[in-house]
């Protein structure tokens, strides 16, 4: 099994300590964000309870899906 180190020398650091522990969960947000755009653009899901979605609720959840993968591209980033 690997094993990581991390060390912070400052107080002021911690943010960077919570990034750096908790980093998969901000990655799983951001793919169940990613699929519930998915859902309204593939399938007309409503994107706040049930119904339908319009078709510029469609769109702009399709542009938003393209700008996050472009983001993470940008970083070397995946999601999948």
């Amino acid at each position: 099994m690997a094993k990581v180190i991390l060390e912070f020398d400052r107080v002021k650091e911690a943010e960077g300590i919570h990034s750096a522990l908790y980093g998969y969960k901000y990655r799983n947000v951001l793919w169940e964000l990613d699929q519930k755009l998915r859902s309204v653009h593939k399938y007309g899901a409503a994107l706040k309870g049930n119904g339908q979605a319009t078709v510029e609720e469609m769109g702009v959840c399709s542009d938003i899906r393209d700008i996050i993968r472009e983001m993470l591209q940008e970083d070397n980033l995946t999601i999948e």
